[in-house]
């Protein structure tokens, strides 16, 4: 180790609960802007009648007789995210700054990364005009871009900065505690948009101050870590020097990685389906008015929180396979209620509560769990090899989620028009697909990650850590 890659006093800081929730502070801002995009910017570009929202973009299967114009355009732009992934994280890897590697390319980032996420509702014409749609494309790709080259080295300093394998559940509860609560703040987005209205503002503006208070918010948080934490001071690292081609090849070498990845990719997918059409299920299946969403949401994200201490505890003392397993069974369950939401006799806004209650538990485990399942065997790859990876990792991983969250992407706006009535942009019929293919999805996961074995994981790092401590003492 040379002298240079240490602070000052030869000895790196240590890591401290104070820390890790700076470094967290981003996924509140990820929160809110996820949720402004996969719950919203369907409803937003692919309104129902009840929205009051004009069209301001071409409607219905107009991309090869099978695509929505928004469906193609998120499509695209998930794979073109999947694509800079691996890119963005081996020069991440390999990069010489004197700053660090993740550090400098966060700061580049943060600003563009929350503007191109409200630019994307921010369409120059308000009517109907393909100029609309390109603009949409433009910075919609722009901010998965940006949100890639901020997030890909941000996400691969958890598991440098946090070798404890307690302590790397607790930075990854308190990352899913602020990604939930910014997810929560979205989901009031309805409350916010009807007190604009109520105020006399009409509903296109109304929406837009809406999202544009969200963004302000989330960039001064993306902005915090990435100029107030000196990496070097917490990190020394052992660059690789293989090219990106060998790194993917050792990534996906890994057979705790393909099992653990693929299973994330088909959870991660259902989740998709579920996040792109609560609001139409809310309001087209249980008919409802779209501000008691707020109320069902707020209600599960309750629900995860108070859940999350259990949850905690239990991954610390016997592992995070089980949970996470039984989270996909819930949520499958809980998909083929919706199905069934619009027969189901009784007061509609009592069973969505219950409803709500039910989904908690695999909101709490899937935020939390997979994370810091992923964390676990980066740790145990670089036991194993000697070498810091962190970044081609998680862009491994990332790249297969992103290429078949872009499927449920381009897939849900397509569905959601079966069945719709003339001159309408959502369907009963196709609501309840979307519900069967999310909970297919999560089914599927559940047998590929009963393969993964996670005991051997953490064996092999135990083992490690033991002998470190030996050789210290």
């Amino acid at each position: 180790r040379r002298s240079s890659d240490l602070p000052r006093g030869g000895k790196m800081k240590k890591v401290n609960t104070a820390l890790l929730i700076r470094l967290c502070l981003p996924q509140f801002a990820v929160g809110l802007f996820t949720t402004m995009l996969n719950n919203y910017l369907i409803y937003f570009y692919q309104p129902s009648k009840e929205s009051g929202i004009p069209n301001l973009i071409p409607q219905g299967r107009i991309v090869l007789g099978v695509l929505t114009v928004i469906g193609l355009i998120k499509a695209v732009g998930h794979i073109i995210d999947a694509v800079t992934d691996p890119l963005i994280a081996a020069g991440s890897d390999k990069s010489k700054n004197k700053n660090g590697r993740r550090i400098p390319l966060m700061q580049k980032a943060a600003v563009p990364f929350g503007l191109c996420a409200f630019l994307m509702f921010f369409v120059p014409l308000n009517y109907v005009s393909g100029f609309n749609a390109v603009w949409i494309a433009a910075f919609m790709w722009g901010y998965y871009f940006f949100f890639t080259l901020y997030m890909i080295p941000h996400n691969a300093l958890i598991p440098e900065l946090v070798q404890d394998g307690p302590m790397r559940v607790n930075a990854y509860t308190i990352s899913s505690f602020f990604f939930v609560t910014g997810s929560a703040l979205g989901y009031v987005s309805p409350l916010i948009v009807n007190g604009f209205k109520s105020a006399g503002m009409a509903t296109l503006g109304a929406w837009r101050m809406t999202f544009g208070i969200f963004t302000a918010i989330g960039i001064v948080l993306l902005i915090i870590p990435a100029f107030t934490i000196k990496e070097k001071d917490y990190v020394h690292s052992v660059i690789p020097n293989v090219t990106l081609k060998d790194s993917l090849k050792h990534a996906f070498s890994n057979k705790h990685f393909r099992i653990v990845t693929l299973g994330q990719l088909l959870e991660n997918t259902g989740m998709a389906f579920f996040q792109a059409c609560i609001m139409y299920y809310v309001t087209s299946l249980m008919g409802l008015a779209e501000t008691y969403s707020v109320l069902i949401l707020a209600i599960s994200i309750a629900g995860s929180l108070v859940l999350y201490p259990l949850v905690n505890k239990f991954a610390k003392r016997k592992g995070k396979k089980l949970p996470v397993i039984l989270g996909c069974i819930v949520f499958s369950i809980a998909e083929i209620v919706i199905c069934f939401s619009d027969k189901i006799p009784g007061n509609k806004l009592v069973l969505a509560c219950v409803f709500a209650l039910f989904v908690s538990f695999p909101f709490a485990v899937l935020n939390v769990l997979p994370g810091a399942m992923m964390a676990d065997i980066i740790q145990y790859d670089t036991v194993v090899t000697g070498i810091n990876q962190e970044g081609i990792f998680g862009a491994a991983k990332s790249f297969i989620v992103k290429m078949g969250n872009s499927l449920a992407i381009m897939i849900v706006p397509s569905l959601v028009v079966t069945g719709a009535a003339a001159g309408e942009n959502v369907g009963v019929l196709g609501l309840k697909l979307t519900a069967v293919a999310g909970s297919l999805f999560c089914i599927i996961a559940i047998f590929v990650l009963l393969r993964y074995r996670e005991k051997e994981v953490l064996a092999t790092i135990k083992k490690a850590s033991d002998k470190k401590e030996n050789n210290c003492d």
